[in-house]
């Protein structure tokens, strides 16, 4: 059995949903972006391929942010095993999304929130 601290462990669980909440934000940004260049870009005098390679690094920049926030969702699995076995009373640290199909249907005592 794990010996977290409550305090500390309860801090972690807050700054995993504020960094799932600012990688949201990020990718919503990225979209607006994306919008806000293809209004802007309209009949501006880009060439095709100017305005093609623009948006290609917009779109791939989301997509980095995209695999980061999948990254996390796993670290997120990671940190709720470790909290099945400590001493104190489950707090939830985010949705464990990307577990095996095995383990999500295991009956669980946690509150599992995104």
């Amino acid at each position: 059995m794990l010996n977290l601290d409550r305090e500390k462990t309860q801090a972690v669980a807050d700054q995993n949903r504020e960094a799932f909440a600012a990688m949201d934000s990020a990718l919503a940004q990225a979209a607006q972006l994306t919008a806000a260049f293809l209004t802007a870009s309209q009949g501006s005098g880009l060439t095709a391929t100017e305005s093609q390679r623009i948006l290609k690094q917009i779109h791939e920049s989301a997509t980095k942010i995209i695999e980061g926030r999948g990254d996390m969702i796993r670290a997120t699995a990671l940190l709720t095993r470790c909290l099945e076995h400590r001493a104190i009373p489950v707090t939830s640290v985010g949705c464990p999304i990307g577990l095996e199909l095995e383990q999500q249907e295991t009956a669980r005592h946690l509150t599992l929130v995104a």
